[in-house]
């Protein structure tokens, strides 16, 4: 019982909510049930925790990360409302943890075990699923928005991956926007929350900062290919639904 004293904090999330009525934003339902969701979702993180930290085996650790990718995929293809792109999104969002944890678990910078690479890919998954979302937003505005320039193009003879390269282009760039601020700020403006939560576990200011390093590096990289693998598979019905709207 000692633990829900935490619950004090669901205070801001009121506030919030009482902030968005008096300023007419309108995000009140989606912040109450969005902090529901989370508490239900978190609380139950929690006990599974206690079983998915005693596994030991790689290959264990890609089954949970290959759920947490499908979850991710079709969180993704709610909020698009285009279940077409889950098998894309699912793609892009494996490549974007396996390619680092492979890379720097054989490189000994990550240890094979679960307290490191099951936190670390999870944070991969969830910060991917931000860049595509935003990836997608930004895609879908400059499809609509050029989109008589994208005909054009075609009808000169370009095929359709080339004419929408300039929108998917701006699209990678808005999705990188808050990695590079991490990058530009981190330290200085602020300290990153892995960082934060090793030092308040008692690790040495110096490796966590050199661990949130790395996290850092493998957030820009999982971002980037991310967004580059799923415009490639995706770029037609990308452009489908940039026309609808």
């Amino acid at each position: 019982m000692e633990n829900f004293h935490y619950l004090i904090a669901y205070v801001l999330i009121i506030a919030s909510i009482l902030i968005s009525k008096v300023e007419n934003v309108g995000l009140e339902r989606e912040i109450f049930i969005s902090s529901l969701r989370t508490l239900i979702q978190l609380l139950a993180l929690g006990f599974i925790l206690n079983y998915i930290l005693r596994l030991n085996n790689f290959w264990e650790f890609i089954l949970i990360f290959a759920i947490m990718s499908l979850i991710a995929s079709g969180i993704f293809s709610e909020r698009t409302k285009n279940f077409k792109l889950f098998i894309s999104s699912f793609i892009a969002i494996n490549l974007s943890y396996l390619i680092p944890v492979l890379f720097l678990s054989f490189s000994k910078v990550l240890k094979l075990n679960s307290y490191e690479i099951i936190p670390f890919g999870g944070l991969i998954i969830g910060n991917t699923l931000n860049s595509l979302s935003l990836f997608y937003d930004r895609v879908i505005s400059e499809i609509r928005n050029r989109i008589l320039e994208i005909e054009a193009k075609v009808a000169l003879g370009s095929n359709l991956r080339t004419a929408v390269e300039d929108a998917i282009k701006d699209g990678i760039r808005a999705s990188m926007i808050p990695k590079m601020n991490w990058l530009k700020s981190a330290g200085i403006v602020h300290i990153p929350g892995v960082a934060v939560g090793m030092l308040v576990a008692g690790e040495s200011p110096l490796r966590a900062i050199l661990f949130q390093v790395v996290i850092l590096y493998t957030l820009v990289f999982s971002g980037l290919i991310s967004s580059v693998v799923f415009s490639y598979i995706s770029y037609k019905e990308l452009f489908k639904a940039g026309v609808k709207l």
